[in-house]
């Protein structure tokens, strides 16, 4: 799951990203991101490496459905390594 700590951002203000894995997962980087509206800093995992956390600055100060973060899973293996699959 990716989860926002704040959705109701203005341009140049930040909010903490978590995104939660049900399994300990590697490889995980900035460039698995899309997120359209604004950045993402590069993610950081807890010690079983289930959760991340990255923080996301909007460059739009905008209110649209279109306003979202997918997760290409490709960049992710878990610890067989299988890859992730799909976003």
């Amino acid at each position: 799951t990716i989860a926002l700590a704040n959705s109701a951002l203005k341009a140049g203000q930040t909010t903490t990203v978590t995104i939660t894995f049900t399994e300990p997962v590697s490889g995980l980087d900035v460039s698995d991101f899309v997120c359209g509206s604004g950045s993402l800093s590069a993610p950081t995992a807890n010690a079983d490496r289930t959760v991340w956390t990255s923080t996301f600055t909007p460059t739009l100060n905008a209110n649209d459905a279109t306003n979202t973060i997918e997760l290409k899973l490709t960049g992710v293996t878990d610890d067989i390594p299988n890859p992730g699959v799909g976003s």
